[in-house]
């Protein structure tokens, strides 16, 4: 068997998702103690809400990596299960939520919590499975008509209950599971009450602790940065930009966040006013990360966990000149003039200029 991959699913295995079961069932948070889930039999789906939930499962097939517990085997079994015993699906569903459910400490916010077994095509003809479970909340979404009144057209709002809508935020607390081996994780989770962490609760129901330390991640995100840099041809590099543009705007996002975030990473990192040849960099960026096991992770960054030579951009002359220093040209008060045939102009303004023999 092959070793286990760092990275999430690629973008032509999210593609590949497609549902074997499926089922949601019903958070009902003024219910007595108890009876706080609707446990339901089926969810019957047409072919466009099919494709709504599969779209939602293929947005959420990222998040921070955890590995199981060696304690808690409880959910790790439940999902051997799901996968394994297709004709216990709604069974071990209804076990799943009502410990999920059983966990929360206070109220729960109405919605529903959603049970499903995908499978995608991790290798040419190698069709492996994934648990996902998903906690949605119920959006307020309102239809409009208008009537006829006495000669005046009068709107008519209809607030629509219990519904579901692809506004990303309905989504509280996701969980990708593996229990394959095929990856060196075994969830992918995120809990927007507790991001770039988990809640107690939940990360209690899922008996898991984190893949990686924060440390390491910052490091992986910043080296990820350089080798992809490095591997942009020459041609494809928007103006003025190198290897050390990417990496100063790589360290300023270390830097200055509180929470590491891809896609604002991504975007902190790749500019360019071309916005096709922008898209194509940050995507190609994006997988260099995904490869690393980095991209759809959430975590607080370390910088001082960057060694000082990595921490440097350095530019060296033919003339021998070398010039080192963090972070962006713009923050250093350098300027580089391209004038052509290789040739370069560079500018520095500075408020002293020490000798160092």
């Amino acid at each position: 068997m092959a070793a286990p991959l760092d990275g999430v699913l690629n973008q032509a295995q999210r593609d590949s998702l497609e549902i074997i079961d499926f089922i949601f069932h019903i958070i009902v948070p003024d219910a007595d103690e108890g009876e706080e889930v609707v446990f339901l039999d089926e969810v019957q789906l047409e072919a466009k809400q099919r494709a709504f939930f599969l779209d939602r499962l293929r947005e959420i097939a990222e998040g921070t990596q955890y590995v199981f517990k060696q304690d808690a085997v409880n959910l790790k079994e439940k999902c051997e299960q799901l996968t394994g015993e297709a004709d216990r699906f709604i069974e071990l569903s209804r076990q799943v939520a009502a410990d999920f459910a059983g966990r929360h400490q206070g109220r729960m916010s109405a919605g529903v919590f959603i049970v499903s077994v995908v499978k995608y095509l991790h290798s040419a003809h190698n069709w492996q499975q994934l648990v996902f479970l998903v906690k949605m909340d119920k959006q307020p979404t309102f239809t409009y008509s208008y009537e006829e009144r006495d000669g005046r057209r009068v709107a008519v709002v209809t607030e629509v209950p219990n519904s579901l809508n692809e506004n990303k935020n309905a989504v509280q607390k996701s969980a990708l599971i593996d229990v394959s081996g095929q990856f060196a994780w075994d969830v992918l989770a995120f809990d927007r009450a507790k991001k770039p962490g988990l809640s107690d609760y939940y990360r209690g129901f899922l008996g898991v602790t984190e893949r990686h330390q924060e440390s390491v991640l910052t490091r992986a995100a910043h080296a990820g940065v350089r080798k992809w840099a490095k591997k942009v041809p020459l041609e494809k590099l928007p103006p003025g930009e190198d290897l050390n543009t990417f990496l100063g705007r790589s360290l300023n996002y270390l830097n200055d966040h509180d929470t590491f975030d891809t896609d604002d990473y991504l975007n902190a990192v790749v500019r360019d006013e071309d916005a096709e040849r922008k898209a194509e960099l940050i995507e190609s960026l994006r997988d260099t990360l995904a490869e690393a096991g980095v991209a759809g992770q959430q975590f607080r960054p370390q910088p001082g966990s960057l060694r000082d030579r990595e921490r440097k951009q350095v530019y060296k002359t033919l003339e021998g000149v070398t010039i080192s220093f963090e972070g962006t040209q713009e923050a250093v008060g350098m300027k580089i003039d391209q004038l052509g045939e290789g040739r370069a102009r560079i500018i520095i303004e500075t408020n002293r200029l020490d000798p160092k023999g």
